[in-house]
């Protein structure tokens, strides 16, 4: 028979969050906040992308009207992939972090080796951000054509 000890330790999970450059620059309350913000961009982006196309039907609204879903689309892809990421891309930009367990505790990120990772992983998260929203509200124009027609 094997006896297996119990220790109270094993079930404790820790999230703490450390610094690192170029890959995170947020703790898990920041990335709550952002996955948040995410949630809200894509609830936005659909129920306006719903709105365009009744517009469309009902009262003849141009397609390129669908444009306009570039902004929370937009919101929601900064959000989500800054959530995911655990990047905060104007942190990256300012030169800052926040890894704490609360919101608000911003450091300064001192080292210039470390600022040029972090701008540039806070481009990369900008122009996806971009990319994914242009995506969205082209799709939605193009949509909106074959609705118009």
């Amino acid at each position: 028979m094997v006896s297996r000890k119990n220790d109270s330790h094993e079930n404790t999970k820790t999230t703490e969050t450390t610094y690192s450059s170029g890959i995170c620059n947020i703790g898990d309350k920041e990335v709550a906040q952002r996955k948040r913000i995410g949630y809200i961009g894509i609830v936005l982006t659909v129920v306006g992308f719903l709105v365009y196309a009744i517009g469309i039907y009902t009262i003849k609204l141009e397609p390129i009207v669908g444009i306009g879903l570039f902004i929370p689309a937009l919101m929601g892809s900064v959000g989500l992939i800054q959530a995911r990421n655990k990047f905060c891309a104007a942190y990256g930009f300012a030169k800052k972090y926040n890894v704490s367990s609360g919101l608000g505790v911003i450091l300064h990120v001192e080292d210039i080796a470390h600022q040029k990772k972090d701008r540039n992983k806070a481009l990369i998260i900008v122009i996806q951000s971009i990319l994914i929203a242009t995506v969205i509200s082209l799709v939605s124009v193009l949509l909106g054509v074959v609705i118009y027609n």
